[in-house]
This record gives structure tokens, sequence and C-alpha cells, in this order.
């Protein structure tokens, strides 16, 4: 037991030192009264090392979807300010022939939030975009 000790305080010292982890979502909310129809179109650059939930989505109307997951380590500045991993998205609503305006590749028109911190720093995040009707023509 005496040869143990000096391990299990190696491994806690070890764990303690381990970088923060940390979540990141990119979320879409859709507080429009359209369904909505959203259209990733990804990277084709070898270095993009991101992958999408989807390429192209429904949003229902008063509902949200994340369209990127990230996991990364240190902080959550890093993600900050939001980012666009994409070459470009648009919306169009369900049935009709109404086209969502809402630059949704502009960094300007995400919020950032941290949804949940830790005490190093780590945790989850998010970069949220929201439209409403007046972003429908």
């Amino acid at each position: 037991m005496k040869n143990m000790l000096p391990l299990i305080v190696l491994l806690l010292i070890l764990a303690a030192c381990k970088d923060p982890s940390v979540k990141y979502n990119q979320v879409i909310q859709n507080d429009s009264d359209y369904d909505v129809w959203i259209k990733v179109y990804e990277r084709t650059d070898s270095a993009a090392t991101v992958s999408f939930t989807v390429d192209s989505f429904f949003v229902a109307s008063k509902g949200e979807t994340i369209i990127l997951e990230r996991n990364g380590h240190k902080n959550m500045d890093q993600f900050k300010p939001c980012k666009m991993y994409v070459d470009s998205i648009s919306g169009r609503a369900a049935d009709t022939l109404l086209v969502l305006d809402l630059n949704l590749n502009s960094d300007s028109n995400y919020v950032f939030n941290e949804v949940d911190r830790n005490k190093k720093g780590g945790g989850t995040c998010e970069c949220r975009a929201v439209f409403k009707n007046i972003h429908l023509h």
C-alpha cells in the first residue's frame, strides 16, 4: 500500500492540472410564425477540422436547432467572438416563397452566451442567432 501512495498522489495532481473541457454549440433559434428550412454549405478546404450535425435542416416555428457542436480545451474565450465555420448559410420558409434575410453568415448576428461555467473556466457555451417574422420577405 505504501508503494501505491505516490502513484495515487501523482494521478490526483495530473487530474487537477488538466485543461478544462469546453462544449460549444452554434444555435439558430426561430421565433417566427413560419417553419424554416436552413441550408448549410460546408467549407471546401481540406484544413477545415469541423463537422456539421446536418447540412440542411428544418427549424420549426418557435423552435431551435444546433447546427454545430464542438468540444475543446482551455477556456470558453476560444469561441469568442462567434466564428462561422461554413462557407454560407441560407434559409427559406417552408411551403412559401419567403426567404430569410437575416445574414446567418455574419458573426455579428450571433450572440455569445456562457450556459454553464465550471471553476477551471470550462463548461458549456453557445453562439445563438435569433430570427423573427420581420426577417422573412
